[in-house]
């Protein structure tokens, strides 16, 4: 049953990042969660740890898919419009009132944070890397990030960027704590799976610092980080797999 469910999660994963609209990225994001969530409690040895990190995924993922359905509901309130595009036209024309548009993009942009795994929604990554399957971890680890950074660069980029001022220095101070804390807990770890895990979560704070540029260069440094990410990474579970 692993691999219908790993071609599933692939597949929601290509949606998520190209999606137009923004049912179709909840839709994508259900897609390609819901069978993480099983994976991660298949392991065959220290079942129990497996198990519990699939509990605490499911039910904080369940958290951010709530977090993202309704910041989609208040910009569709807003904008009268789920489609992307059409966010920022609305944004674009009615430049003196954004509360609304600027609470919904930030229940959404939560929503992806927690899956790229920044602070202060990470506290799942550690237990979840460490109790799923090595293999399983890899796959999360590469794929999910690569997935949701797609999607926070669609809405920041191309859904709000009219209002950059306003979510700028959130994202900096998101990119920081993260870089710190990740840096900070990987050191004292004593199971390789968590301080690799640790080791993620200060990766994303370093990926943030390209999303936050919000121009070309900041994009395609982005997108060059992701691929170099996510081969060193699968490289370093499968070492840890093999030992």
């Amino acid at each position: 049953e692993v691999f219908p469910l790993t071609m599933f999660s692939v597949g929601g994963m290509l949606l998520f990042g190209a999606a137009a609209d923004l049912l179709t990225m909840f839709v994508a994001l259900e897609v390609f969660s819901l069978p993480l969530y099983l994976l991660c409690g298949l392991a065959r040895h220290r079942r129990l740890l497996s198990q519990e990190a699939s509990l605490k995924y499911f039910l904080l993922g369940a958290f951010s898919s709530a977090f993202f359905l309704f910041g989609s509901a208040l910009l569709y309130g807003y904008a009268g419009t789920l489609d992307i595009i059409g966010i920022a036209g609305a944004i674009h024309t009615q430049t003196t009132n954004t509360a609304l548009a600027l609470i919904g993009s930030a229940l959404v942009a939560s929503a992806l944070l927690f899956k790229i795994g920044a602070v202060p929604f990470h506290s799942w990554v550690p237990d979840v890397y460490q109790g799923a399957p090595t293999p399983i971890t890899a796959f999360m680890a590469a794929a999910t990030k690569i997935a949701a950074f797609g999607a926070l660069m669609r809405l920041l980029y191309v859904g709000v960027p009219e209002l950059k001022d306003q979510w700028r220095p959130v994202l900096w101070a998101v990119a920081i704590l993260t870089m710190a804390v990740g840096t900070i807990a990987a050191v004292s770890q004593r199971d390789v799976k968590r301080m690799l895990a640790y080791s993620a979560v200060a990766h994303t704070g370093f990926i943030l610092t390209g999303v936050i540029a919000a121009n070309a260069s900041g994009l395609s440094g982005t997108l060059f980080y992701l691929a170099a990410y996510g081969f060193s990474t699968v490289g370093a579970f499968a070492v840890v797999n093999v030992v």
